[in-house]
């Protein structure tokens, strides 16, 4: 069955499968289908796919690449060649050498099926060197990628590299399919390493991976679909790595704002914050807890010449330090959550404030100069213990310079492997995490994993960082620190930037709060309609 990966399908959410999961689900297939069933049911998909999409291409061009996502290519070719009214199809085969390898002896079995029926429809498949491949590329409608496929993990060499960079070189490129993953682009992480070829649609077969829904360029892969093939790795028992979207459970597991019944039940957040000259972030992270529900909100700043009032949000409640570290304290058995880092600086103040709140058992997200402070820290020091032994929920809201300074890496470290490192921190911190960027990672202490579904790069601007932390705050003093909280709370804040980017609005920190109430209100009304 073929699936459109959009807002729709993550309200639901789709399971995301290691690359272990899809081998053990393809060599099951192949183990009780008929030979060459799957890469038949493959070619098939892709090339309904492509007519879908362009039902008038007249000059279609499939490149196919060495391996088995190559025999996807052939197979789409060969069903593509017996349609009436089929296209003008060429077919080359970059990165496969001449025909005389072209051969059980250096091609998997299943290429070579495909190879034979694509010339049994007809079709003379070409060598890279061949041809002037320029000139192709150019006269080309469509293109089909079936270069590179979900085992790619080096950047793209030789012809691939070249048929990669002479498309991406073309002033006026034809658009691109790409079966199960755009060249270039790693299907483990969507980082891509060397050149990536960017799709206009890809289809996904089998089942998603982490790198087509998120990773700095997962983007590349356009308009996302899935084919399980009739062999998804879910029915031979294989086991999702985490799972895309699921917003809507997330979004009913937290009442809305208008429907909480008095402050009391809403929750009280305590913000510690704002050194000197880094006041702004702490009301970020306060107005946000404010707008996105908390009965109350009390903040701390650390810079001893802050304001006793904030003009703009009077309801904030300003206390020194010391008297909210007390408050704090008193406040057992209430509905409350704990912000430390929005703005806090690395000084011994807050480092000393971070250690008094570390043992308080109510939920705690640590973000910013807090994550500084911890990463500061040698990972056996008194502040990770307390940290690990804390029987109230823990948030760690890195972004990846962040995570790489808490696991004592680089930042391309963490962005290869987006989901171990979250994995890894929770391991190292006993806390939740979210990893935050494109995709961010929302990953549970029992091995629970989410990749969020919504944002976009409007985010990556000063302050949305700290007005994250405060909406997480709010939702998670609601519901006493539950997992739906934070991915609510993570969904909400990249919703506002979608919301953001539709309308075409300059986006600022200190605006999220309110367009995360509106995407809230739509996001409401849409799950309540049946249907996608």
């Amino acid at each position: 069955m073929m699936l459109r990966v959009d807002t729709a399908a993550a309200r639901h959410g789709l399971p995301l499968w290691d690359e272990a999961a899809l081998r053990a689900a393809e060599a099951e297939a192949a183990r009780r289908l008929a030979p060459h069933t799957l890469m038949q049911r493959a070619g098939e998909a892709a090339a309904r796919l492509l007519r879908a999409n362009w039902p008038h291409a007249r000059r279609v061009l499939v490149l196919c690449g060495p391996g088995n996502n190559g025999g996807d290519g052939l197979a789409a070719a060969a069903w593509l060649a017996r349609q009436p009214h089929a296209p003008q199809l060429e077919l080359l085969l970059p990165g496969c050498g001449d025909a005389a390898q072209w051969n059980p002896a250096t091609r998997p079995a299943d290429w070579c099926w495909a190879l034979a029926e694509a010339r049994g429809a007809g079709l003379q498949p070409r060598a890279w060197a061949e041809v002037d491949a320029a000139r192709l590329l150019q006269d080309s409608d469509v293109v089909l990628d079936a270069m590179l496929g979900l085992g790619s993990r080096q950047a793209p060499r030789g012809d691939i590299a070249e048929a990669i960079d002479l498309l991406c070189a073309l002033p006026r490129r034809p658009p691109v399919l790409a079966v199960d993953v755009p060249s270039g682009l790693s299907c483990a992480s969507g980082e891509a390493p060397g050149s990536l070829l960017a799709a206009d649609v890809t289809l996904a077969m089998l089942g998603l991976r982490a790198g087509h829904v998120g990773g700095p360029h997962s983007t590349a892969c356009g308009r996302l679909w899935l084919d399980d093939l009739q062999a998804a790795p879910g029915g031979v028992g294989q086991r999702a790595s985490a799972c895309w979207g699921d917003t809507a459970a997330a979004l009913a597991a937290v009442a809305p704002p208008e429907a909480a019944a008095h402050k009391g039940a809403r929750g009280d957040v305590r913000i510690f914050g704002g050194a000197a000259g880094m006041g702004g972030a702490l009301w970020l992270a306060a107005r946000a807890a404010l707008g996105l529900g908390a009965g109350r909100v009390f903040a701390a700043a650390l810079d001893p010449a802050a304001g006793a009032l904030d003009p703009v949000y009077p309801e904030v409640m300003l206390r020194q330090p010391p008297d909210l570290l007390q408050q704090a304290r008193a406040a057992r058995g209430t509905r409350a959550c704990l912000v430390f880092g929005p703005g806090a600086g690395t000084g011994a103040t807050a480092w000393q404030l971070l250690c008094e709140l570390l043992p308080l058992e109510q939920p705690l997200v640590i973000d910013a100069d807090g994550l500084n402070l911890l990463a500061a820290q040698a990972p056996d020091a008194q502040a990770w213990r307390w940290l690990r032994a804390r029987a109230a929920p823990t948030w760690l809201t890195p972004h990846p310079a962040e995570a790489a300074r808490l696991l004592r890496c680089d930042v391309a470290a963490i962005q290869a492997d987006r989901i171990g490192a979250a994995r890894s921190l929770c391991a190292q911190s006993g806390a939740h995490v979210v990893l935050k960027g494109a995709g961010s990672v929302i990953a549970c202490c029992d091995g629970a994993l989410w990749i969020n579904p919504s944002g976009n790069g409007l985010l990556a601007s000063a302050g949305s960082g700290d007005v994250l932390s405060g909406a997480l705050a709010a939702l998670l003093a609601r519901s006493d620190g539950g997992r739906d909280a934070a991915r609510a709370a993570v969904w909400l804040h990249g919703a506002a930037a979608d919301l953001a980017l539709r309308e075409a609005l300059p986006l600022r920190a200190a605006e999220l709060p309110e367009l995360m109430l509106r995407a809230w209100r739509a996001a409401r009304d849409g799950i309540r309609q049946p249907g996608p």
